[in-house]
């Protein structure tokens, strides 16, 4: 972890800044050390990587990070489909620069760090977050052999451990369908993209058309594998420039959306004909105080 990524990171539990204490670091590098924040929670940095899960006793469904990149390649090949163009795809809907900061939500082993990576280098900086101890193990490995710069911290994606408006883009794949509270972890994901960035966060889910096809039919053989629905009505409401699209196979789904404002009606226009205001019928309409 760098030290000069603390700015960035915050209390799970209540948003506030965090401060470094019983630190043991090289240059600028932290290896182990002690965040705390002022309503009395801290996290442990151990091995460079810092501990924000919250709440602390968070539970989640354990994958085996060993098999994690076989089973998505035989998901792949299955679905009759290009798994690196995929991925590829995702990281392009992010519409992210050189010099750009992007999150990773859920990270895994880390599949999507070479097509992020590729399009904010030189200069940019690549976030990573995963609940596992294991993913992010496996992740770190995999960076030694393909090379690149990461900054690893073990996070629930419900309540991430960022300011808000930190990073440019925002991608999460495989996990949305598990959240036990999606509408929370949708708005959160779009809490620390800055105005006008890109939230890109998707699935298992196969297309609706197809569900009754052989096809989905086959799909379904696979029990609630592919069962997934868009959770559109869950998104925040300052996302806009919605569009949802269907890959690997249209057995998943992508979300994909910029952060805006959310939509306001001008209440002081005029009735057609009338010279009353909006504002001045809704006013009139509603029950008095008291009453």
């Amino acid at each position: 972890m760098r030290v000069s990524a603390l700015d960035l990171y915050r209390c799970p539990a209540c948003g506030g800044a965090l401060s470094l204490s019983e630190r043991e670091a090289t240059g600028g590098e932290l290896e182990q050390g002690i965040l705390s924040c002022g309503c009395g929670c801290t996290y442990p940095v151990r091995e460079g990587v810092p501990s924000l899960v919250h709440p602390p006793d968070q539970s989640y469904v354990p994958e085996n990070a060993a098999t994690y990149d076989d089973l998505l390649s035989f998901v792949a090949r299955f679905l009759n489909d290009d798994e690196a163009a995929t991925r590829a795809r995702m990281a392009d809907l992010l519409a992210v620069r050189e010099g750009d900061k992007v999150l990773e939500v859920a990270c895994g082993p880390g599949p999507n760090f070479a097509p992020i990576l590729a399009r904010i280098s030189p200069g940019g900086q690549l976030f990573a977050l995963d609940i596992s101890p294991e993913m992010v193990r496996t992740a770190k490995r995999r960076l030694a052999r393909e090379g690149g710069r990461v900054e690893f911290s073990y996070a629930n994606g419900s309540y991430l451990p960022f300011a808000d408006a930190t990073f440019d883009a925002l991608l999460h794949l495989g996990t949305l369908n598990r959240f036990p509270d999606v509408p929370r972890a949708l708005a959160e994901m779009a809490r620390v993209v800055r105005p006008g960035g890109k939230v890109v966060a998707g699935d298992e889910g196969v297309a609706p058309w197809l569900r009754n096809t052989p096809y989905g039919q086959l799909l379904a053989r696979f029990g609630s594998f592919f069962e997934g629905d868009v959770p559109i009505a869950d998104l925040p409401q300052h996302a806009e420039d919605v569009c949802v699209r269907w890959i690997l196979g249209r057995a998943y789904y992508a979300i994909e959306f910029r952060v805006g404002t959310p939509p306001h009606p001008n209440l002081d226009v005029k009735l057609p004909g009338r010279e009353v205001t909006v504002r001045q019928v809704v006013e009139a309409k509603r029950p008095a105080k008291g009453a």
